[in-house]
């Protein structure tokens, strides 16, 4: 998933500090628990895709992995999970990382977390599909390739180049619906209310009858729950919980929990996987535990600096994983057996997602950040001379 720089507030103030106190402000600590918990996330979902979906990764192993694993599989199973402690941390993280911004701030910061290392891993997919092929799908076309690489293609009815990019799609939505906030101005109040609006508007969009489909992919019940759920523990790390946030932390888990037993319940029925509804309510519910630790500070001794090291690699690994991956698997598995395979598989991912974020994802963020700003200070300029000539 995106990655996104865990750190503190570094005032707890309700108003925005001045630009000088902005320039002059020291870099705060990283929260080292939430990146643990995105490592976390992270290699549940590797796990889940090479191990526990035996529907889909019979085409790569050659055999159900059930048959190839049978006391990792019940384990792995309910790795997808992962996709929801990723969503109740962005809505934390998020939240965080756009207060005391610009609109304009976030959307620049948003936009070189998200694209460069998408971009390459698109076309390393590309690659992937067109050189290694597992023989029974059929890719994307060069069309929808390119499409892929506006981060568009849900809308605009592509294939995935990865199927895990669907979460960015999530993502993305929650970005541009929380930016109507920011542009309003992040206090407890409004975004209080955005979060009540919001999680009422996914409710809403369930009953029959609705013909307004923007709502609907602005507002999906389970995903919008989730993020309301980390913003509402977002609130309570920064102003200290009461009994609004409770009440609202306590919404946000309902409705969470209707969707996703409901949506648990039809995967088992109609696709015929393995899970137990309330496994994965169960599962779910101590990942709003943990993050909630973390939001009343009970995690604050957990300052291991290698979980930021870790960290930095969560969107590189989440992006290259599945696709490269399973050709991987494919291409090692007749050779070196099951578990060897998976065991060189993952470590090949994780190299991988090193040289991805050292090789690619860090000079292209800085050579960007430097072109913007160099750009936004000739802008500046053009706009002081017009100023002296009028």
């Amino acid at each position: 998933m995106p990655q996104t720089e865990v750190q503190v507030p570094s005032r707890p103030a309700e108003t925005a500090p001045s630009p000088r106190e902005s320039a002059s402000r020291t870099p705060a600590p990283r929260l080292h628990a939430l990146d643990a918990l995105r490592v976390v996330a992270a290699l549940a979902v590797l796990a889940f895709h090479f191990t526990g979906v035996d529907a889909a990764t019979k085409a790569n192993w050659g055999e159900n992995p059930k048959e190839l694993f049978p006391w990792l599989f019940p384990v792995t199973s309910y790795g997808s999970y992962g996709v929801q402690l990723f969503f109740l941390i962005s809505g934390f993280v998020i939240c965080l990382s756009a207060w005391d911004r610009t609109p304009g701030q976030f959307v620049r910061a948003r936009f070189l977390r998200l694209f460069p290392a998408y971009w390459f891993s698109a076309a390393a997919a590309f690659v992937v599909w067109r050189t290694l092929p597992d023989g029974s799908r059929t890719g994307p076309s060069i069309s929808e390739s390119l499409t892929n690489l506006t981060m568009l293609q849900v809308p605009l009815s592509a294939q995935h180049l990865v199927g895990a990019y669907w979460t960015l799609w999530a993502e993305l939505t929650f970005y541009l619906i929380f930016l109507v906030v920011i542009w309003k101005g992040l206090d407890y109040a409004r975004v209080s209310v955005f979060c009540w609006l919001w999680l009422l508007a996914s409710v809403l969009i369930q009953q029959e009858g609705n013909h307004v489909p923007v709502v609907g992919i602005f507002a999906q019940p389970l995903n919008t729950a989730l993020f309301v759920g980390g913003i509402a523990m977002y609130l309570m790390y920064r102003f200290g919980p009461d009994l609004k946030l409770w009440g609202l932390l306590a919404a946000s888990w309902l409705v969470m929990q209707s969707d996703l037993v409901e949506h648990a319940d039809g995967l088992r029925h109609d696709r015929g996987m393995d899970r137990q509804p309330y496994v994965a309510l169960a599962l779910v519910t101590v990942f709003y535990v943990l993050v909630l630790a973390v939001a009343l500070h009970k995690l604050d001794r957990i300052r291991w600096s290698g979980f930021a090291a870790l960290g930095a690699l969560v969107y590189p690994l989440y992006l290259l994983h599945e696709e490269l991956g399973w050709a991987l698997i494919r291409t090692l598995y007749g050779h070196l057996g099951a578990w060897s395979t998976l065991l060189v598989t993952t470590a090949c991912i994780v190299l991988a997602a090193w040289l991805l974020h050292r090789l690619v994802e860090r000079p292209s963020q800085r050579w960007l950040r430097a072109r913007l700003e160099q750009e936004a200070r000739r802008a500046a300029a053009r706009d002081r001379v017009d100023r002296s000539g009028d």
